[in-house]
């Protein structure tokens, strides 16, 4: 069908013009001027709403013509062609747009300095209702971010967005931190955004300082933007905030993202929030004896990021021994009767903590061997056999993963020898487990077999069974008897 009629039928709403104009493109190349229209023919966008049939087929043709008619974004004319496309209601429609400017900018031989219109319609997108672009936005901004940064029509833009509703300023605050992460010399560049953050930390909106806390965590996992931070004394500030509300009934609306972001400055600086705020690990230690408290997954990572380092380890073990002793043997409880998705978090972070460092000394083997002890109620590894045995495949998945890292240590090993069944569940072919479990089941043997704590029959035991692979199964052999039919 020729593009006249085509363009009739779109403009007279035929039910069937998008499907016949969406093959056309799809079929032959159109005229740059048709494109053109397409993309400022306002029944197309019409079509394009949330809700409506049609909705998916408008985009793809909006996207095509983008893809054909490759206008430059640089090009004068471009934000009004695609104005009524950036403007839309629906995020996806957008987000097309958003993408198409993001890869035109990152092509090799691009200027790769988008001007202040294009960043204008970029930000245009984090006061939406709804968006799924942020990320194209941060990008976008990311690309030639020092030029941007002296113009003051941009500047203004940014400094309106923090003006707005709090779902806004978040979005802000998001791509803020995205750059800043970037280098101490970004983040001056996005200071400013930085400030009206932190400056939401000592709100009574605890909704809000939560998803502050959140967004920030990103920036406290880098040296400078921790610096940045404890120069503002929002470590202080924090701290303060979970004194006022660890016994709270807000607590649970308060405490997760600042736990999240205490956790990533643990795993960076364990030192400073060991002995810098005492509040803080008083409150982590209360929701870690809480096994009913729905923050209890949020606490576990965070002490998994507190003795992920072996200062921390140190730290804890010699300032806060007995609580930490009281810990691991509720550990050792949880990991009976907690629902299977929370012991699969309980064993991710433990993972985490008994995760091997270079060269350790004896002093941090033995120390993690006692730790170990504590939870697992003596040297053997009974409760992991009881969740191996267990029909669920990503339970059986991560009690592997966590013996594979316990036997690292001599003491690992021998907990395995001295724990009746356990060698034989190891060594066995079971054809009704599944592909990953097998895996790193024969990946644990295969540790094993390097063992020098095993005995010479072990050990050829297991090499025999890492030679054979993950997916060995026996063959069953039907022996005939003379006399048999």
């Amino acid at each position: 069908m020729e593009w006249p009629s085509l363009l009739d039928n779109l403009q007279n709403k035929r039910p069937d013009a998008l499907a016949e104009i969406l093959y056309e493109l799809n079929t032959q190349s159109a005229p740059p001027p048709i494109l053109e229209t397409l993309l400022q023919s306002q029944p197309i966008y019409d079509c394009a709403k949330v809700g409506e049939d049609n909705a998916n087929l408008a985009i793809d043709i909006v996207r095509g013509c983008l893809l054909d008619l490759e206008p430059s974004v640089h090009d004068v004319k471009f934000p009004e062609l695609v104005s009524k496309a950036v403007k839309h209601p629906n995020a996806a429609m957008r987000g097309i747009v958003l993408v198409y400017v993001l890869n035109q900018l990152s092509l090799e031989g691009s200027p790769k300095r988008p001007s202040n219109k294009l960043i204008l319609l970029a930000l245009d997108e984090l006061q939406q209702k709804e968006t799924t672009s942020s990320a194209e936005v941060t990008e976008i901004l990311s690309i030639r971010r020092y030029h941007w940064s002296t113009e003051s029509e941009v500047l203004d833009g940014l400094v309106n967005l923090l003006k707005q509703n709090e779902v806004v300023r978040c979005r802000v605050y998001e791509l803020g931190v995205q750059l800043a992460r970037k280098s101490p010399h970004d983040l001056s560049v996005v200071e400013f955004i930085l400030d009206a953050a932190l400056a939401e930390v000592s709100s009574d909106d605890v909704l809000l300082v939560s998803s502050v806390m959140e967004i920030l965590v990103p920036l406290a996992e880098q040296n400078h933007g921790l610096s940045y931070m404890e120069r503002r004394g929002v470590l202080e500030i924090i701290s303060k905030q979970v004194e006022n509300y660890r016994d709270s009934p807000l607590a649970n609306l308060m405490l997760p993202g600042i736990m999240k972001f205490f956790g990533k400055v643990a795993a960076v600086q364990p030192q400073k929030v060991i002995q810098g705020y005492p509040d803080m690990l008083s409150c982590l230690f209360q929701l870690l004896l809480s096994e009913e408290n729905p923050m209890l997954p949020i606490a576990m990572d965070t002490l998994a990021n507190l003795l992920c380092t072996l200062q921390g380890k140190t730290l804890m073990q010699s300032q806060l021994q007995p609580v930490l002793a009281k810990v691991f043997g509720a550990y050792g409880e949880y990991l009976h009767h907690l629902p299977p998705p929370l012991k699969i978090r309980l064993l991710e972070s433990l993972e985490a903590i008994f995760f091997p460092h270079s060269n350790p000394s004896n002093e941090l083997i033995s120390l993690l061997g006692g730790w170990y002890e504590i939870i697992a109620g003596g040297q053997q590894i009974d409760h992991l056999m009881k969740l191996l045995n267990t029909p669920f495949a990503d339970l059986q998945v991560t009690a592997l993963a966590f013996l594979n890292k316990i036997c690292e240590y001599d003491w690992g090993v021998k907990a395995v020898q001295q724990t009746a069944g356990a060698i034989e569940f190891l060594l066995s072919r079971q054809q009704q487990l599944d592909r990953e479990v097998k895996l790193i089941k024969w990946l644990v043997v295969e540790k094993l077999s390097l063992s020098a704590e095993l005995s010479p029959s072990d050990i050829v035991r297991f090499t025999a069974y890492v030679k054979e692979g993950p997916d060995y199964m026996p063959t069953e052999v039907n022996i005939a008897t003379e006399g048999s039919n």
